[in-house]
């Protein structure tokens, strides 16, 4: 079920209506795609905020505006305490839409007993219906040994009718050895420091410390 969120049009525009929007406890916002006129309006900033938090990306508007929107581009102000504004992009239902959802490992690798599991790809662009848009979607490293690879291919749980924008055979997740010290770095770090001026062991400074 989508996250709904309840909107109404915006009679004022620009700076000073935006910061008073938002001193009311709203988040001013922006509606447009699919040909039609762009509709300025404001929504509940603490509805907006659980919508986040829920990870939602397509929402049902219901309002001034009707229809689904894409969370198109949240703009936060510095500290990313506060949502500044919102871009709302019209989708139709059983319509493909391109996002970028987050990609997150599931499971323990084997591999990592003796090596580091790395993950080079925490986001990836898919295409995908509006209500079939996924939260997040998952790699399986149950199987991932010592220099081992998962790639975009090893995706376990895409969406029925979904589809990846990204190359197959990109790596996701590998497993590496861990870095080991070399005999010289070792050597090294284990020697003790030159003291200038240490006095050997008839308590005598050295020849080049001397005052000659």
């Amino acid at each position: 079920m989508s996250e709904v969120l309840h909107v109404t049009k915006r009679t004022s525009v620009g700076t000073r209506s935006s910061i008073h929007l938002r001193r009311e406890g709203y988040v001013p916002a922006v509606l447009y795609g699919h040909g039609k006129e762009s509709v300025s309006l404001s929504l509940p900033a603490e509805e907006f905020h659980t919508t986040l938090r829920h990870g939602a990306q397509v929402v049902e508007l219901d309002g001034d505006a009707d229809g689904q929107a894409l969370l198109q581009e949240v703009q936060w102000d510095t500290f990313f305490r506060h949502v500044l504004h919102v871009d709302l992009l019209r989708v139709v239902a059983g319509e493909k839409i391109k996002l970028t959802v987050p990609l997150e490992m599931r499971g323990t690798a084997p591999g990592a007993n003796d090596g580091v599991v790395e993950q080079l790809l925490r986001e990836i662009e898919i295409e995908v219906t509006p209500a079939e848009v996924p939260e997040k979607l998952h790699i399986n490293v149950n199987q991932l040994e010592l220099e081992g690879t998962l790639t975009v291919a090893d995706i376990e749980d895409l969406p029925e009718g979904a589809s990846i924008l990204a190359d197959a055979e990109e790596t996701v997740v590998q497993c590496i050895a861990r870095a080991e010290e070399s005999e010289e770095e070792l050597s090294v770090g284990d020697a003790e420091p030159e003291v200038i001026g240490q006095k050997g062991e008839s308590g005598e400074a050295s020849d080049e410390n001397s005052d000659g």
